[in-house]
């Protein structure tokens, strides 16, 4: 289910400002690397953190969504793309087309956009399951009150839809109607009152949120603020790996490291040329190491 819920791990404990820097280096990277071992650094990265703050079940949904876009993807890119000198097998002829030609270059290119399509996903579902959508809000509502309010009650509404959708739908199982079976006529109408519940719901829960907002004061002067985040040790250790893993990444670029070339012909990886990545690794997967000792050893847990 998409919502968030509060869990007792060293990532929700994070400091909004490190958990946002966190996905924007992960997503930043993925953007401007096109190696292969550099993208499959940043998905083992991103893995191991959302493994960490215990949110493995729901990340294997996005991995199953994220599979079938990734197999598309080498497909069409394979059987269109005629690029590439290494020629895997030919084709049935296609009209306008010619003869199919299947590369490795291409399907590999694929794969690689494949993986970096994957990281993406996996970012937004630790962003979904880690960073609390109220703090978000609180952390940006300074720079553009409007504008934050609006991004936010967007990011919530398909998860609270998608709760209502299940509670509905058990409910209307429980009193005796077939949801699943029967034609798709049967089908589609015994789930309109479905739909009319959740319109209704969503419509209520509108009313309830401008009542709470004009309750408290909303745009009637300063913002104050309940509670504030505090920066602890353990933000600094993150924002430090980040700073470094940012540096070593725009190196790697600079040096053409993490610069692939798929076309005419794949080249050659150079083995030194992949020591960056392992600083890379060991650097986005610091808040996973961080919070394996904190949960073991009770004076990390009180230093950090």
């Amino acid at each position: 289910m998409l919502v968030y819920r509060e869990k007792d791990n060293l990532i929700y404990k994070l400091h909004p400002v490190t958990v946002m820097s966190y996905i924007a280096v992960v997503l930043l990277l993925s953007l401007i690397f096109s190696h292969p071992v550099y993208l499959l650094v940043l998905f083992f990265a991103v893995g191991a953190v959302i493994i960490a703050s215990g949110n493995a079940d729901k990340w294997k949904y996005y991995l199953l969504m994220a599979s079938g876009i990734v197999v598309m993807i080498i497909l069409v890119n394979s059987v269109f793309v005629q690029n590439g000198s290494t020629v895997l097998f030919y084709g049935p002829a296609i009209p306008v087309m010619g003869k199919i030609k299947v590369t490795l270059e291409a399907v590999c290119f694929s794969a690689a956009m494949g993986i970096r399509l994957v990281v993406i996903i996996s970012v937004f579902c630790l962003y979904t399951y880690a960073v609390h959508p109220d703090k978000v809000l609180k952390l940006f509502s300074r720079f553009g009150k409007k504008a934050v309010l609006v991004v936010t009650l967007a990011t919530r509404l398909f998860p609270l839809m998608v709760q209502d959708v299940r509670r509905v739908t058990e409910v209307q199982r429980c009193r005796g109607v077939k949801l699943d079976t029967g034609s798709l006529r049967q089908r589609l109408k015994n789930r309109l009152p479905v739909v009319k519940v959740v319109l209704l719901s969503s419509l209520e829960r509108s009313m309830q949120i401008a009542e709470s907002m004009h309750a408290r004061g909303y745009g009637s002067g300063p913002r104050s603020f309940y509670s504030r985040d505090l920066w602890r040790p353990r933000d600094f250790f993150v924002l430090g790996a980040l700073v470094v893993s940012v540096m070593t990444g725009l190196a790697a670029v600079f040096h053409d490291w993490a610069v692939f070339t798929y076309y005419p012909r794949l080249e050659n990886m150079n083995f030194k040329e992949l020591n960056a990545a392992l600083i890379e690794m060991l650097a986005l997967s610091l808040p996973a190491f961080l919070n394996w000792g904190w949960k073991r050893w009770q004076l990390l847990k009180l230093k950090i």
